[in-house]
């Protein structure tokens, strides 16, 4: 039998890796650095069918190894092509990323795999459908937080314009599955900055959702060795290593101008409204800044602001977009 799987909804620069490495110093739960494995691959299974032709099968496989092999994340387990092949059937997706995730969680001695990635709403109907009980965790911070972060962020283009874009698309669409997997109870959601002020309650309602007890893993999860080791591979990933940072909010308020707030809460107005972040300006006063304004800003930004990922982060970048490239020809 596969374990269960706890999938996490979360924008970029909103705490995804910080949620992660605390859900993985739990006894019970395996939180592994993302490799980014799920979302390039199921979006594109159907450049690779029939995957139950050995021919498909094998390519898909090396293209999967060769994104899960690149040095971007770090995990305790590794994978051969052989093995993947004497262990899976040809086009048993479902197995593959079971055995996959459960062979990390097995390489912990733990038994519940929390994963994080991006977009993940992108995939969650192949998740239902492969992973029938999958379990949520959706997790929002203030965009203009987080707009912050991405500004000063070497590894994103743009500044405040793109990212409170970004944030805006992704609190839409996870919202349309939250409210569904709400009525089946399989989600749980809490904001950023409660889990700050007041971890010791969050990661309670987290874990008391997750069958488990409460566990202080907010006292230790950055002394893990694996964790310390992500914390270098990339800008992202680098606070995972100092601890829960308690002050790590509402800095917009220094670091960001009146004009730049202004511009995140003209566009994330509505769904800031829904997570009951307050907006500081009037409604009438965010109806000044117009569409020009703000597409002149945004190109500004991606002009002026540094933008300059590691290799690691260009090297998984580089294999997820083979598979949105992928055409198998008949021989």
């Amino acid at each position: 039998m596969s374990m269960q799987k706890i999938f996490l909804f979360c924008t970029e620069r909103s705490g995804s890796n910080l949620l992660t490495k605390l859900m993985n110093a739990h006894t019970q739960i395996c939180g592994p650095s993302t490799k980014h494995l799920l979302n390039p691959t199921f979006r594109n299974l159907h450049r690779y069918e029939p995957l139950n032709e050995k021919k498909n099968w094998l390519q898909f496989l090396d293209d999967l190894l060769n994104l899960y092999n690149v040095d971007f994340a770090s995990w305790n387990s590794s994978l051969t092509r052989d093995e993947l092949i004497g262990a899976i059937n040809c086009g048993a997706i479902d197995h593959l990323f079971h055995y996959i995730f459960d062979k990390e969680t097995k390489s912990a001695n733990k038994k519940i795999c929390f994963i994080k990635e991006i977009k993940l709403y992108e995939i969650v109907p192949h998740i239902n459908f492969f992973i029938p009980n999958a379990k949520f965790v959706y997790m929002v911070r203030d965009p203009r937080d987080m707009a912050l972060s991405w500004k000063k962020s070497l590894i994103h283009k743009g500044g405040v314009v793109e990212a409170a874009k970004q944030w805006k698309i992704d609190q839409q669409q996870y919202l349309k599955f939250f409210h569904l997997e709400n009525k089946k109870q399989t989600i749980k959601l809490l904001r950023y900055e409660d889990l700050l002020s007041n971890p010791k309650e969050e990661l309670s309602r987290i874990f008391s959702f997750l069958n488990l007890n409460y566990e202080p893993v907010q006292e230790s999860f950055y002394k893990d060795l694996k964790t310390k080791e992500n914390s270098k591979k990339n800008d992202a990933w680098k606070n995972i290593s100092k601890g829960l940072l308690h002050g790590n909010k509402e800095k917009y308020k220094t670091e960001l101008s009146a004009e730049e707030i202004s511009i995140v809460q003209h566009i994330c107005f509505d769904e800031m409204n829904f997570f009951n972040y307050p907006i500081e300006n009037t409604k009438f006063d965010l109806k000044k800044i117009n569409h020009n304004f703000i597409k002149n800003k945004g190109l500004q930004e991606v002009k002026d602001l540094p933008y300059s990922p590691p290799d690691g982060v260009l090297d998984n970048m580089k294999a997820k977009k083979v598979f949105y490239q992928k055409v198998i020809y008949d021989k």
